[in-house]
């Protein structure tokens, strides 16, 4: 065998994601390069090169966590994006710290909110309640609240209802 590069890749972006949710899932601050390198057996160096800084690494990882996140219905998205959120809550912490845009699949997400509450609502009031139920389902994730959000997002749907 010649020395030189293995002729298949030992590091994938695939590899490297998974490795760094199961490091951001034990603690926000447990995800380094440094650990993710150690955690995958090769150099930080190596990890930099396939994902460049942290905050590129969190922000895949959001795009890769999130992009199951669908519902025809404000309540099914919110729900489905409040579990995610509750299964990865130290992502959004890290999110959160992450200044500039938000990352493709979160902004999708943000984007449907909205389509969804400007069928009932005027643009205006669309975004404003779109940025309270963010607001909520962060807070209602995070704060680790009762296993079954449902109630509170009923009472918080039915403010939206006219009448």
């Amino acid at each position: 065998m010649k020395p030189g590069r293995p002729t298949t890749p030992r590091l994938t972006q695939d590899a490297i994601l998974t490795e760094a949710l199961h490091l951001l899932d034990r603690s926000e601050t447990a995800l380094t390069i440094r650990a993710l390198a150690q955690g995958l057996n090769v150099t930080p160096m190596a990890v930099q090169h396939h994902i460049g800084t942290r905050d590129a690494l969190i922000q895949a990882l959001a795009d890769r966590t999130y992009e199951g996140v669908t519902g025809a219905t404000l309540r099914d998205l919110l729900t489905a994006y409040t579990a995610t959120i509750r299964r990865h809550p130290n992502l959004t912490l890290a999110l959160f710290r992450i200044p500039g845009p938000l990352p493709h699949e979160a902004q999708r997400i943000t984007d449907a909110l909205e389509t969804l509450l400007r069928q009932t609502l005027p643009a205006a009031k669309a975004k404003l309640w779109r940025d309270i139920l963010i607001d909520w389902a962060h807070g209602m994730a995070l704060a680790q609240a009762p296993d079954d959000p449902t109630p509170a997002l009923e009472t918080l749907l039915t403010a939206l209802s006219p009448g």
